[in-house]
Order: structure tokens, then C-alpha cells, then sequence
């Protein structure tokens, strides 16, 4: 039995919380007035990615055999939080589900992983743990 790397795990659950929220039946979702009329909803897609991105960028630089450099860190976590995100949406379309998939809903999921990744390089560099050569 292969098992996630420790580093991974907290991305794991992230995800699989996600995958809980996004699949959930319409009917089984409380529904909020005041959220419409505000696009919050969008807002916690951006959230919801952003915070998957930084995630899977930290698990990703934490492994014990990094190998890959912090700007692809980033754009590999980027990339896979865009198409979760996307499959999401495209799962969000099965029938009996009572959801609609959007795009909308993608740009605010893709916009969340950018903000993501732009907010982890920055903090890396805030504390000095990038280098010219490492931030390539």
C-alpha cells in the first residue's frame, strides 16, 4: 500500500474537504440570500484554492527528496489546483447532484491558486528563505 508522504497530507485533506463541499448535493446546501447579493461564494472559491496552492506548494518543498526548485513548486501547485478546481466543476454537472458547474466559479478558482502562489513566494521572500538563485 503506497501511503501519501507526511508533507502531503495536510493538501490530502484540503482536497478531500474541497471535493466534499463542491460535491455535496444542492439540497443538502443551506441557502443564503444575503451571499448572493454579496458573491461570496466567490470569494471562498478563490479561498478554497488559494489556500489548496500554498498547500501543495509547501508539501511539495518540504518532501525529503526536493528536487524541485520554488518556482516550479509553485507552478506545479498552481496547475493542479486549476484543474481540481476545473474537474470540480465539471463534477459539480453529474446528475442527481442538483449542481451546476460555472465558470465563473473556475476563474475564481484559478484567480484563488494565482493569489496563492503569489502569496507564498512573497512570505518565502519576506523571511529570507529565498535566495536569487532559488526564487528562479
Amino acid at each position: 500500500m503506497v501511503l501519501v508522504q507526511k508533507s502531503m497530507r495536510p493538501a490530502l485533506a484540503w482536497a478531500l474537504l474541497i471535493a466534499a463541499l463542491c460535491l455535496t448535493p444542492g439540497k443538502a446546501l443551506p441557502q443564503w440570500q444575503w451571499a448572493d447579493l454579496l458573491r461570496v461564494d466567490k470569494l471562498v472559491h478563490m479561498g478554497m484554492f488559494g489556500v489548496l496552492t500554498v498547500l501543495v506548494a509547501c508539501g511539495l518543498l518540504k518532501r525529503r527528496t526536493n528536487e524541485l526548485p520554488l518556482v516550479r513548486s509553485l507552478l506545479f501547485a498552481g496547475s493542479f489546483s486549476v484543474l481540481y478546481g476545473a474537474s470540480m466543476e465539471v463534477l459539480q454537472e453529474i446528475p442527481g447532484l442538483n449542481r451546476r458547474g460555472d465558470v465563473i466559479d473556475l476563474i475564481a478558482n484559478t484567480a484563488g491558486a494565482v493569489v496563492g502562489a503569489l502569496w507564498l513566494r512573497w512570505q518565502l521572500k519576506r523571511k529570507g528563505a529565498l535566495t536569487s538563485a532559488a526564487a528562479r
